[in-house]
C-alpha cells in the first residue's frame, strides 16, 4: 500500500549555484515521488502563444514543427494544426532550445527533430521535407549555416 505525503516547499538561496537545483526528500521513494521526480527530469517546455484578441495558446515546444512568416503573419506549425499568433518569429524563437530548432531563413525556424530529409541536390537550393508532409526551401543565404551546423557547427 502507497502512503501519499504531504508535501512542502521551501527556497533557500545559494550563490554558488549556476543554475536551480530541486532535491526531493522523503522517508521512501514511492508512486508520488516518482511522479514528482518525473516532472522535474521531463524539462518538458511550453510556449505560451499570443493570439488575435488577447488569448494565449499553449503549446509544447517538442510538438513545433516549424514557426514561420507569411503574408504579414506568423504562424506556428504543430502536428495537427497551424496556429497564428501575434508574436515575432524572433520574439518565439527566444524561448526555444537552440540545440532543437533551426533557423532556415529569416522568416522561418524548424524544429530539427521534425524533419525528415534534407535535399542538398537541387543546385542552389535546400528542399526540407518536415513531418506533416510538409514541404519547404531554406533561403540561398542560410545554406552555408544550416551545412555548417549539420556537420556539427553551431547555429547562428
Amino acid at each position: 500500500m502507497s502512503v501519499d505525503y504531504d508535501v512542502s516547499v521551501s527556497y533557500r538561496e545559494d550563490k554558488s549555484l549556476n543554475g536551480i537545483n530541486v532535491l526531493v526528500s522523503a522517508p521512501e521513494k514511492n508512486g508520488q515521488v516518482e511522479e514528482l521526480l518525473a516532472r522535474f527530469s521531463e524539462r518538458e517546455r511550453y510556449i505560451d502563444l499570443p493570439t488575435e484578441g488577447g488569448r494565449l495558446f499553449r503549446v509544447r515546444t517538442d510538438s513545433i514543427i516549424r514557426i514561420y512568416s507569411q503574408n504579414r503573419h506568423n504562424y506556428v506549425s504543430v502536428a495537427d494544426e497551424t496556429i497564428r499568433t501575434t508574436a515575432s518569429v524572433n520574439e518565439l524563437a527566444s524561448h526555444l532550445d537552440a540545440g532543437s530548432f533551426l533557423r532556415i531563413s529569416r522568416f522561418e525556424i524548424i524544429n530539427l527533430e521534425k524533419v525528415v530529409h534534407f535535399d542538398f541536390s537541387i543546385a542552389g537550393e535546400l528542399k526540407i521535407k518536415l513531418e506533416e508532409d510538409q514541404v519547404i526551401y531554406a533561403s540561398r543565404r542560410y545554406i552555408p549555416i544550416i551545412r555548417d551546423y549539420l556537420k556539427g557547427g553551431e547555429a547562428k
